[in-house]
């Protein structure tokens, strides 16, 4: 239940060790670098060491995963191996290129092959048209005064074609239409051939010479021209299964070099961030404290001339960088961390409330949402979610834990499916004790509101801000402000008299407002400090008058648990009694039970979703506003994220 303790640790070296320190930075997974540019004020000195930002193993990724994507394939996910020492960017340079120019070589000639095919069919298919007209392909070809075109477009552009060529010498006659696209001919005089060439090349359209299909024909039959194009196609066929059949013998060779370059690319990828001077580097980031003697251990035996620096950070922010948050908790604790997340992550050295939060978020959701039967359909859907992956594994965890809290709380009441009395209830009846049921939640608010105060003080005595935690409205004067004005608010509601004069119970309350107001001075003389924050007086004055009502405030909102667990009751009531209300009708026994089964799910969801949002807006304004600041930035280590890079090498091979 803490925020892990980060370590500045800086690394300086030959350059001979570089990759391997940063492999096994990698390889760590707890090590986030920072840029020399943060760390190096002195100008001087930062003129002197050069960094570099290419990162060589990149393009090799691409080259490497373009091998599948020749068979029709995708790349395998990369993960991180132990690389050979042996390993090195020339050697991955050299396999992988080889294998890429026997590719780009089989694509080259599949490229003229297809290339050839397409003039092959598009003459044969101009052939076969004439014929069906009655004319010969040679008449064509010894035209002197008409120029002929014939070309290939989509079926919407030759649309388009022929609404263009009505008002030009150019006429247009579509020969074949197949796959989306038409082959036409078209024929214009000679003074308008680059007119109609240039319009042809509007429409994207792709135009076979006549001189090439001549010479294509020569003496050749039509015969003769399709068995062509089948050893064409066959040649090309076998040229997209040279691609596969490499590939699969290959197989094993190249998911390994893939994951190689991969592991090195990540390398690198640390390595960015690092500077040069002469022959050494230096390298510098963030480490939890955990993880720091392994780290050591290991970099002993793989990098023994390389020193490590290691400073603990003492003050908030270091070096004016705010220090990254890692958070580690039980594992059911930790699920709750995705709802502190949607606030706010703590700062580094700030109290984490993920323990609290888990305590009272299943305390707030179940009190407000207490039923036997409607807690058991949202663990089952909470559940389902989680299996579908339709949630996240954070949420799924956060909705079976509420739905159990909702369980608990049925028995408590003695609920089920919003029916009092089908079973006993172990602790009160909502509907009968409704003056209790608000007492107990009106409590709760004045106990959490009074352990936010509490957590507030500790932050304070952590900051060493001794002037705040004795007299702020948030602190100790506060804290019994608070609880002297809820003790009197309690006895006034509740008829008990207090014995001797009334005004004697007020003097405690208003001596505690004028410590609040005097916080600064008091600081100043009794604790000898300054204010480690300025603030102007009437500002000042306004937030102490801002706290003292927000504590009535924050404590009224509290209500809401017992209003939502009266609610909860009313809408359960609501859909018996409309299922019974059409009891008597034709298929009365259907409707009430399609009554029943969509009401008691409109319950779940619709009211399940208004309870857990209110069970929010508890946490972050009335338990996070007494002391949780958050504004923490997420550690973010250098990782092996795979899917990641997979997504970005198939866009950058598209």
């Amino acid at each position: 239940m803490a925020v892990v303790k980060m370590l500045a640790l800086t690394l300086i070296g030959p350059k001979k060790e570089m990759e391997k320190v940063a492999s096994l930075m990698v390889l760590s997974g707890g090590f986030q670098p920072l840029p020399l540019d943060i760390l190096l004020k002195d100008k001087t000195i930062r003129s002197k060491i050069t960094s570099t930002s290419d990162n060589p193993y990149d393009e090799l990724l691409v080259k490497l995963a373009s091998i599948w994507q020749a068979a029709g394939k995708q790349p395998p996910i990369p993960v991180p191996i132990q690389v050979s020492p042996r390993f090195s960017l020339e050697i991955a340079s050299m396999q992988v290129n080889s294998a890429v120019r026997r590719l780009e070589l089989w694509s080259s000639k599949k490229e003229e092959l297809v290339e050839k095919l397409e003039k092959l069919e598009a003459l044969l298919f101009l052939m076969r048209a004439l014929k069906e007209r009655g004319l010969n392909l040679k008449d064509l070809f010894d035209t002197k005064y008409l120029v002929p075109l014939f070309a290939k477009t989509s079926s919407e552009n030759f649309r388009r074609l022929l609404d263009s060529s009505e008002e030009a010498p150019l006429y247009i006659e579509s020969l074949l239409s197949r796959g989306g696209n038409t082959w036409f001919l078209g024929l214009t005089v000679p003074g308008y051939a680059e007119g109609a060439q240039k319009l042809l090349d509007s429409l994207y359209c792709k135009r076979f010479h006549m001189e090439d299909l001549q010479q294509e024909l020569g003496e050749n039959s039509e015969d003769s021209i399709v068995k062509r194009i089948d050893n064409l196609k066959r040649a090309i066929n076998g040229l997209e299964k040279a691609s596969s059949r490499l590939l699969d013998r290959n197989r094993e060779f190249f998911v390994k070099l893939y994951s190689s370059i991969y592991t090195m690319q990540r390398v690198y990828e640390l390595c960015r961030g690092r500077g040069e001077l002469k022959d050494l580097y230096i390298l510098s980031g963030w480490i939890p404290e955990d993880i720091l003697e392994r780290v050591r251990s290991d970099l002993e035996k793989m990098a023994p001339q390389t020193v490590m620096h290691v400073e603990e950070i003492k003050a908030m922010p270091y070096s004016g960088i705010k220090v990254p948050t890692l958070l580690k908790n039980l594992p059911l604790v930790s699920a709750f961390q995705e709802i502190v997340a949607l606030y706010s992550l703590p700062s580094y050295g700030e109290i984490d409330p993920s323990f609290f939060v888990a305590v009272t978020f299943c305390l707030f959701f179940g009190f407000m949402f207490g039923d036997v039967g409607h807690g058991l359909m949202l663990f089952l859907i909470a559940v389902f979610l989680q299996k579908r992956k339709v949630v996240s594994r954070s949420m799924g965890i956060v909705l079976k834990s509420a739905g159990a809290s909702s369980v608990l709380f049925g028995f408590l009441y003695g609920s089920v499916f919003g029916v009092e009395g089908i079973i006993h209830p172990l602790w009160i009846s909502p509907m009968e004790d409704m003056g209790d049921l608000l007492a107990f939640s009106i409590g709760i608010g004045v106990s959490i509101m009074t352990l936010g105060m509490t957590l507030n003080m500790i932050t304070q005595y952590r900051a060493r801000d001794f002037g705040r935690l004795l007299f702020d409205g948030r602190g100790l004067a506060g804290t019994f402000l608070y609880l002297s004005l809820a003790a009197l608010g309690y006895a006034t509601l509740k008829g008990i008299v207090l014995p001797g004069p009334k005004w004697v119970y007020w003097v405690l309350p208003v001596l505690l407002f004028v410590v609040i107001l005097l916080r600064d001075i008091l600081a100043r003389v009794v604790l000898r400090e300054r204010s480690k924050e300025k603030e102007k007086l009437g500002l000042y004055v306004f937030e102490v008058f801002h706290n003292l009502l927000s504590f009535m405030s924050n404590t009224a909102s509290f209500v809401r648990l017992a209003a939502f667990a009266l609610n909860h009751v009313g809408l359960s009531l609501a859909v018996m009694m409309l299922s019974d209300m059409v009891r008597n009708l034709p298929g009365g026994w259907i409707l009430k039970g399609t009554l029943l089964v969509v009401g008691n799910l409109l319950i779940v969801g619709l009211e399940g979703l208004i309870v857990f949002i209110q069970t929010l807006r508890l946490e972050y304004y009335e338990f996070f506003g007494k002391f949780y600041r958050g504004e923490g930035r997420a550690f973010r280590p250098v990782t092996f994220e795979g899917k990641d890079l997979l997504r970005n090498t198939r866009r950058t091979i598209k």
